[in-house]
């Protein structure tokens, strides 16, 4: 099992990001400085932070000074503390640490701690906008937006000076100091800077102060700008530095809604600029590439596995190869058994195994995301664990392979689980879906075969290009096409095999036809309830959930007709109950498209329905938006109610909602 904090220990190939901000943090004619590292939540960002500040802290910096690091998040302080003033108190703290007592720098230490005391005293009394009103503080959202808004950031100056709160206030406790104490607040901002940076010059053991700003993308509005404004009002002096790893877009959306309505004409808001303006350096996180994947899976196997000397034997190995191929897969079983050779422990090699077999695939599907491949690595490794306390053999390949599905298309595992409920033993289905998407053999000489090198009955579509490889020739259009074997594939399953992420998944190894999963779907059976729930329902109903939730829009269909013309009255608020549940656990699958267009031709769903999508946060829906919009009756008032919700938000998404309406579409 692997922590999923972050670690000092570098198992993704970080060293050239490292070096780039070792190189810039260390430069005295860049300084002040502010850097930004920015990247995805789990792309590795705060363990880069962690490495980053190991290594400084052990350097020396010019004429014998060190580098002092300061580590700050925001997100620890929230909602106890005005931000600007627990991060001045935090890089105070470190400083007093390192001066002696009674010392004139100790007694300059003491007397700035008091200046961030009357600080923050207004803002506790009149809230966390009280340092913001200053006309420093408004003076930065001036100078960071377009020179075209100065009319619009002069009347905010104004209304902060009158003791107005701006839109962005507008339902909050918060308050602006009148213009008499603002005045005083922007007095008290300049002497601390100044003094602050006094401070810092009269201590030559100090080459720079480097202070480390980590989960910022998961703070409120008002704490992300604070934090930004500490940095340029109060300590961005000579010989500091600040390195702030955050979520690009999260960060920006947080800006827009703190400073609504400001920004370039055209554009979402101020938040892109505002960043721009901020950051003078930029080092973005790239997602692994299936080779950087693939040897992350490796080292961690391998650290598992291994004892320590044996471990960094590998490591090292490791560091030696992605310099000589930064792409290049790094360790495999392979490459392990090169460095370890006989210590090369069986376990490893078979775990290592099942690695390389679904690390492509896991690779592209969690977006080479290290967090999410460290979770699934937990998951499974829990799994088996499980199997083996309850006497279950599982096979690790199987398994991997499975868990690939079920965490990339939960609504495609769902489909190969129900599949199994039908019968014990091996899936007919999977194995005629095996067949299916394996490649043709390549066609017999035929001395018959037409001009051109066609053999008899290829046919060519009307714009001239080939059919299906997987159909075979002669087959028309339109008619299920058979199997690899020669009989005819069930419409259903050729839908499922045809999807590009499915035929791709049903050629990894190991081949699934002949294997019993109903062991293995045994652990995944808190996603699956529902749908072992529907053994026990009425034959018909449980048909039709079947086709409600069908890839195949043809049948889906065909069901909503049925369940419109014949459901009892009795049988649909099951049917509803147990489709709605679906979407709730797969609002992108099939099921959803399922239950609009059962909305649609049956009145008394629409409520329930309404009352699902409620439940699934907006970011999840995006990629069905427009569908739902569109298809959802405008005319119900739940409908009404609903879309109502969605565009009064304030989440970015309820523009998107706004314009569809506008257009038209939903009425």
């Amino acid at each position: 099992m692997w922590s999923d904090n972050e670690t000092d220990l570098d198992l993704l190939g970080f060293d050239f990001l490292v070096d780039e901000l070792v190189v810039a943090l260390t430069q005295p004619q860049l300084l002040p400085l502010t850097v930004g590292v920015l990247g995805g939540w789990g792309s590795g960002k705060s363990s880069l932070l962690k490495i980053v500040a190991a290594e400084l802290s052990q350097m020396d910096g010019p004429e014998s000074g060190r580098y002092v690091v300061v580590s700050f998040s925001p997100w620890q302080y929230e909602g106890y503390e005005d931000i600007k003033t627990a991060l001045m108190e935090s890089v105070l703290t470190r400083l007093g640490d390192l001066v002696e007592e009674e010392t004139p720098e100790a007694a300059e230490v003491g007397r700035l701690h008091q200046m961030v005391d009357r600080l923050r005293r207004p803002a506790r009394r009149l809230g966390h906008a009280a340092l913001s009103a200053a006309p420093t503080g408004v003076a930065l959202a001036a100078s960071l937006a377009d020179p075209a808004l100065g009319d619009m950031v002069s009347t905010l100056t104004q209304q902060a000076l009158a003791g107005v709160a701006p839109a962005s206030s507008e339902g909050t406790d918060e308050a602006f100091p009148p213009a008499g104490e603002a005045e005083q607040l922007y007095v008290d901002v300049g002497t601390f800077r100044q003094r602050f940076s006094e401070l810092l010059a009269s201590l030559p053991q100090v080459s720079a102060v480097i202070v480390m700003i980590d989960d910022l993308d998961r703070c409120l509005p008002p704490t992300v700008v604070g934090t930004f404004e500490a940095i340029r009002l109060f300590l961005n002096v000579e010989k500091s530095a600040f390195v702030i790893a955050a979520h690009a877009e999260v960060v920006q959306a947080a800006i827009d809604m703190r400073y609504p309505g400001l920004g370039r004409p055209g554009t979402t808001g101020l938040g892109a600029e505002y960043l721009e303006k901020m950051l003078q350096v930029k080092v973005n996180i790239p997602a692994l590439s299936a080779p950087e994947a693939e040897t992350y899976m490796h080292l961690l196997l391998a650290q598992s596995h291994l004892d320590e000397a044996s471990f960094t034997q590998v490591k090292d190995a490791v560091a030696q190869r992605r310099r000589q191929s930064a792409l290049a897969v790094a360790l495999n079983a392979g490459l392990a058994a090169q460095t370890l050779g006989q210590q090369m422990p069986e376990r490893l090699r078979s775990d290592m195994s099942w690695a390389a077999q679904t690390a492509p695939v896991l690779g592209s599907g969690l977006r080479g995301n290290p967090r999410q491949i460290k979770r699934f690595m937990n998951t499974l490794t829990l799994r088996l664990a499980s199997a083996e306390r309850r006497g279950t053999t599982l096979s690790p390949k199987v398994l991997a392979k499975l868990m690939v599905l079920e965490e990339q298309h939960l609504s495609d595992f769902q489909k190969l689980f129900d599949w199994q409920v039908q019968g014990p033993g091996a899936v007919s289905r999977l194995a005629a879906a095996e067949r299916h998407v394996q490649p043709s053999p390549p066609a017999p000489a035929d001395d018959a075969a037409q001009p051109g090198g066609q053999p008899p009955g290829a046919a060519q579509s009307g714009d001239g290009r080939r059919n299906s490889s997987r159909r075979r020739a002669g087959t028309a259009p339109g008619t299920p096409a058979p199997d690899a074997s020669g009989g005819e594939l069930d419409e259903e399953v050729g839908a499922w095999a045809d999807k590009p992420h499915i035929a791709a998944w049903l050629l990894l190894d190991p081949p699934l036809a002949e294997v019993d999963l109903g062991p293995y779907f045994t652990f995944a059976r808190a996603r699956l309830t529902l749908a072992a729930s529907t053994a026990r329902l009425p034959a018909q109903v449980q048909e039709l959930l079947g086709k409600l939730q069908s890839d195949v829009r043809g049948q889906r269909r065909a069901a909503v007709g049925s369940v419109a013309g014949s459901v009892s009255g009795q049988d649909l608020p099951v049917l509803v109950e147990h489709l709605l549940q679906i979407v709730l656990r797969d609002p992108t699958g099939p099921a959803m498209d399922g239950a609009l267009e059962l909305a649609q031709a049956v009145p008394s769903v629409v409520l329930a329905l309404c009352e699902v999508l409620r439940m699934i946060p907006l970011d999840t829906l995006r990629p069905k938006l427009t569908t739902i919009v569109r298809r959802l009756p405008a005319e119900d008032a739940s409908v009404a109610a609903l879309l109502d919700g969605w565009q009064n938000s304030q989440h970015p998404i309820s523009r998107l909602v706004g314009d569809l309406r506008q257009s038209g579409i939903g009425g």
